[in-house]
């Protein structure tokens, strides 16, 4: 009996101990699987554009999804509006440190970004900000020479944003792109003024805060923007018979989200991999709302008296028959100028954009 006591005693012994050790093996396995996300790390993110609207909301879901999935290990810091650096500090500011990351538009670093420009040329691409985005997504995927323009300026790109349709018009009737012949066009600049010059508008470049104002006077006749600025500029209210001719099928620029690349080498490779897919998943999201706030765009147009056009394909054809060559052959011109391997990577854009235009 003495026997059985000391053999159970030293069976639960042996029971204990193996669930200890099976305790120890469990907490050792999820401590191996549990991401390791670091220390803490403060990341202050330069935004020119308000903390309202499309941008600066896109923003914030991007930077409160990044804390939210590497459970606090990351704290964004958001400047909006130029309150850290101006829109076109940013390139510089993220590449010196004074930002940890940054909201670059393209446009604004002509020369320092000339192979991300490489869809200005473009009148002909894709129509749906999906697609749009896919195409970006892949040429950045197949192109290391614009991955090699970040490096440069000692940057990563952490999300691509996409812009939608553009739109001229203004407080008189239009029914084509032909009528703005002759007419005082403002734009902002670059490949957009050749197109319009194209179209023989006469080019008037003002910053966009000047734009309603000029077009109540009569100083400017038409404006050629992204639809969703022209909507953001209220410009559709001035005039009684005021049109807007949208142009779905233009390529256009991009804003691209980055870091500093000392920044992110000293981030952990789980905090790396979270910025990552939350930066692809942005683009998705982005051209989604794009494709949604467009539409209620069009319709409040509407509502509040204004003609919404779209200009047929055939007469885009045209449009681009009479500019479009010319545009891609001064790119390539400009970019090989600088010693940089533009006529392949147009190549590259060409083919792309002709897959997703289908």
């Amino acid at each position: 009996m003495k026997r059985a006591r000391i053999f159970n005693a030293g069976l639960f012994k042996g029971w204990a101990s193996c669930l200890v050790l099976c305790g120890l093996v469990m907490a050792l396995f999820f401590a191996g699987t549990t991401p390791s996300y670091g220390e803490a790390k403060a990341i202050r993110f330069a935004i020119y554009t308000p903390q309202r609207g499309l941008e600066g909301e896109a923003m914030t879901w991007l930077t409160d999804e990044i804390e939210k999935r590497t459970k606090g290990a990351v704290k964004f810091q958001n400047y909006f509006a130029g309150s850290l650096l101006k829109e076109r500090e940013t390139l510089r500011g993220v590449q010196s440190g004074a930002a940890d990351m940054g909201y670059i538009f393209v446009p604004y670093f002509p020369r320092e970004l000339t192979l991300w420009s490489i869809g200005e040329p473009f009148i002909r691409g894709p129509v749906d900000p999906a697609k749009k985005a896919e195409f970006f997504t892949e040429l950045y995927e197949q192109s290391p020479e614009l991955q090699a323009v970040l490096n440069a300026y000692n940057q990563k790109l952490v999300a691509i944003h996409y812009f939608g349709q553009m739109a001229a018009g203004g407080p008189r009737p239009l029914k084509s792109l032909n009528d703005l012949k002759g007419m005082r066009v403002r734009c902002a600049g670059g490949y957009d003024a050749e197109h319009m010059t194209a179209l023989g508008a006469k080019v008037v470049f003002l910053p966009g805060t000047e734009i309603y104002s000029a077009m109540e006077k009569g100083a400017v006749q038409a404006n050629y923007t992204a639809f969703i600025s022209y909507f953001k500029y209220r410009l559709f209210e001035i005039g009684k018979q005021h049109t807007v001719l949208v142009v779905p099928q233009f390529t256009g620029s991009v804003a691209l989200i980055t870091i500093n690349k000392k920044v992110w080498d000293g981030l952990s490779p789980e905090v790396q991999k979270v910025i990552s897919e939350v930066g692809k998943e942005y683009g998705k999201k982005i051209a989604g709302e794009i494709k949604t706030l467009e539409v209620d765009i069009r319709n409040k147009m509407k509502t509040a008296g204004a003609t919404v056009v779209d200009v047929p394909v055939s007469e885009v054809n045209a449009w681009a028959d009479a500019s479009e060559k010319e545009s891609l052959e001064k790119w390539i011109k400009k970019a090989e100028e600088q010693k940089q391997p533009g006529k392949a990577l147009m190549e590259r854009a060409k083919k792309l954009a002709e897959k997703y235009s289908k």
